[in-house]
């Protein structure tokens, strides 16, 4: 049964993927056309135009993350209820109590690595001096010694 639940999380993980790929790429066809001006972008295109830094791709790797968190939270919460389920149909078998404990064990540990990771990931991003949506963070412009 869990290597049903798990095929099952992959192919709804590969099916999202494939259709946030499929948006993304239509989108991209109504807005590179020919280029009209002489920064070779399409009139009235307001992007980059292949002019990338190292902060787009800081970007797209927070975003990257916070769909992967999301992902993984839902899919926890959707063994909090699966194992809930098998609780409540489980009509006092120990061996079914069991596997739901198991179930819901294992939510819950997968929810404290999710926890976890968002953790690591914000505490990396404000060591590089990125908030979690990818602005810059501000720092004080007082120092400690002018506190005194």
């Amino acid at each position: 049964m869990s290597k049903k639940i798990l095929f099952a999380s992959l192919g709804i993980f590969i099916f999202c993927t494939m259709a946030v790929a499929a948006t993304t790429a239509l989108a991209a066809d109504t807005v590179l056309l020919e280029p009209t001006n002489n920064t070779g972008c399409p009139t009235g295109y307001t992007g980059n135009c292949g002019n990338y830094s190292l902060d787009d791709f800081t970007l797209a790797a927070i975003n990257i993350s916070r769909i992967i968190l999301g992902i993984v939270g839902s899919l926890a919460l959707l063994m909090f209820i699966y194992g809930g389920f098998l609780f409540l149909i489980s009509a006092g078998s120990s061996e079914s109590v069991g596997k739901a404990k198991k179930v819901i064990t294992a939510a819950i540990i997968g929810l404290v690595i999710v926890f976890a990771s968002f953790l690591i990931i914000k505490f990396v991003l404000g060591s590089m001096g990125i908030t979690w949506n990818g602005g810059k963070l501000e720092l004080s412009k007082t120092s400690p010694a002018s506190d005194k």
